[in-house]
């Protein structure tokens, strides 16, 4: 009867051994899969770079914008995405959108934007945006679909680099 009980106690330690081990290695797997994620706006240059684990893997024209509603400089993050959205304000379609301020500031799809993104950096400011960061449908669809909720977005200038 003893012998029985010592067999019972092991193998239910064993079990929960095993147990433990299978929920460290999946948590440890899960940490390896996610990579860390990080979007870098680059007011000046007119550029959005998508980092993951600190290494390039997008770089996309961006317009940022213009003089009285300028795309503040800060350190934010993803806290709201929307595949098809209309701006409150504007009226405007904003395709893949994703928010970053409170205040309503957002990375989306917008019209023209590879050659507003030219025009906003060497000749005018006054072809920015509202203050959103704009991309072409393609290049804000790829990076909707690659960026989580909560991803940072860093949002510099010139002078900060």
């Amino acid at each position: 009867m003893e012998h029985k009980g010592r067999i019972s106690l092991r193998k239910k330690s064993l079990s929960v051994f095993a147990g433990l081990l299978l929920i460290f290695a999946s948590s440890s797997l899960a940490e390896e899969t996610e990579k860390k994620q990080e979007i870098r706006v680059f007011i000046e240059q007119q550029v959005l770079v998508a980092l993951e684990d600190d290494e390039e893997i997008y770089s996309f024209d961006i317009v940022t914008g213009r003089d009285g509603k300028e795309t503040t400089a800060g350190r934010y993050r993803i806290f709201r995405k929307h595949e098809k959205y209309t701006s409150k304000t504007y009226g405007s379609e904003m395709p893949y959108t994703m928010f970053f301020t409170e205040d309503g500031k957002a990375i989306h799809g917008t019209q023209m934007a590879t050659l507003r993104s030219y025009l906003h950096s060497y000749l005018s400011e006054s072809v920015g945006s509202q203050g959103c960061v704009g991309l072409t449908d393609d290049n804000a669809k790829v990076l909707f679909d690659w960026a989580r909720v909560g991803t940072p977005v860093v949002v510099i200038t010139e002078q900060e680099e």
